[in-house]
């Protein structure tokens, strides 16, 4: 393999690519705390906006895979830069749309290129970075992530009130094209690319035809269906908290919208913590499933009584902070349950597809909870995510057995 030895090297090319990978979850969050002003702009109902966000976590999950051969045959940088500059101009885009099939086009678009990251993201970091800094470098790019969903709501929706939403889309997409620019000038004299597909075709081409007759047996194994099934509950409820948490505040108790957007971005935040106290947590017991089942029931409960009861600004905040602290504090436990379940030397491929159940969760959500607000069951938003997380809670139990079996 080809690997920059240097330290120093590591850490540019970690903070460049986690930098983009922020940008891409920041992206993604613009839109959600904008349904109120999408709404009085555009005439849309909120089951049809549920349906954008639906079109964007499927154009994703559709062209991902695709893209993840793209990036084998001709290099992941060029691949990751050509992504993020098409999501920047997209949402930018979106700024001067003035007509839902506008809207809808640009969003799909979007959702396209948002699908270059993990792949991309992830061939460049294993092709660069040393073998003894890999797992490391992997927790900084997920919360580098999680950072961007946590910053997006509140920033947004400040720009929003400063000057306008759409002047705001703009201005966030031209600084997503600032931190590009500064990855092309940052990495393009490292050989990446180059190195990359070489490898790939050195290493892999030989196992390639004897990996593709064992895929689809490995797939249709019950531990893995059971984890593909949890990746779509836990996706189906973080997405649902993303999307229509703070338009269900507003709704259902006239919550201010600067407090709704700051309530989520605490979540949002409490989460990106969360991750790192949960790699910690991961390494000092194996029973991954009782950590799991025990954040997914106390943040069940929590998000349960948001729902019914309304609570002053000081104490909705500290409650989302303390579900997001347990929604992170799963992500390690989760992904180590994958590892448990994943073959000798098909980790790749396993990791693949029950990630894949993110974009399932991530596409039925939004359209779901946009048709509950729609007819009035504002508080089934929250409910509903409640219900995900309790199967979630379900499914990561029984899992552990089958897994062991």
């Amino acid at each position: 393999m080809f690997f920059k030895t240097d330290i120093k090297s590591d850490a540019k090319i970690l903070s460049l690519v986690s930098a983009g990978h922020f940008v891409s979850h920041f992206m993604t969050l613009t839109l959600p705390p904008l349904f109120p002003f999408l709404q009085a702009d555009f005439s849309m109902s909120y089951t049809e906006l549920g349906f954008i966000m639906t079109l964007f976590a499927l154009s994703t999950g559709i062209f991902q895979i695709p893209i993840g051969f793209l990036v084998d045959r001709i290099g992941a940088f060029c691949v990751l830069l050509i992504g993020l500059s098409v999501l920047c101009l997209s949402i930018g885009a979106i700024g001067f749309s003035n007509s839902q099939w506008t809207l809808g086009a640009l969003v799909i678009l979007a959702g396209i290129a948002n699908s270059v990251f993990h792949p991309a993201d992830y061939a460049v970091l294993t092709s660069v970075i040393k073998p003894v800094r890999l797992g490391k470098a992997f927790g900084v790019h997920t919360f580098a992530g999680h950072l961007g969903n946590a910053i997006a709501p509140i920033t947004i929706i400040y720009l929003a009130l400063a000057w306008s939403w759409r002047i705001a889309l703009v201005f966030v997409s031209a600084v997503g094209l600032v931190i590009m620019v500064c990855m092309f000038f940052g990495i393009r004299n490292n050989d990446i690319d180059s190195n990359l597909t070489k490898e790939n075709l050195n290493e892999s081409g030989g196992l390639q035809e004897r990996e593709e007759k064992n895929s689809i047996r490995i797939f249709f194994s019950i531990p893995l269906l059971k984890l593909f099934v949890f990746f779509v509950l836990t996706a189906a409820a973080s997405n649902g908290m993303q999307t229509f948490s703070v338009s269900a505040l507003v709704a259902l108790f006239d919550t201010p919208i600067v407090i709704a957007s700051a309530s989520l971005t605490a979540f949002l935040f409490a989460t990106s913590v969360g991750i790192l106290l949960g790699g910690v947590l991961a390494d000092y017991t194996g029973r991954h499933d009782l950590i799991a089942a025990v954040a997914f029931g106390l943040t069940a409960i929590i998000i349960g009584f948001i729902g019914a009861v309304p609570f002053s600004s000081l104490i909705l905040i500290l409650l989302l902070t303390i579900a997001g602290l347990l929604q992170g504090v799963i992500r390690p436990a989760r992904d180590m349950l994958v590892h448990a379940a994943a073959p000798a030397g098909e980790t790749g491929k396993v990791f693949g597809f029950v990630t894949t159940g993110i974009n399932v969760g991530a596409a039925l959500m939004p359209l779901i909870l946009g048709w509950l607000v729609d007819r009035g069951a504002v508080r089934w938003v929250f409910w509903l995510i409640a219900l995900s997380m309790v199967l979630a809670l379900l499914t990561v139990l029984t899992t552990k057995n089958s897994v062991d079996n």
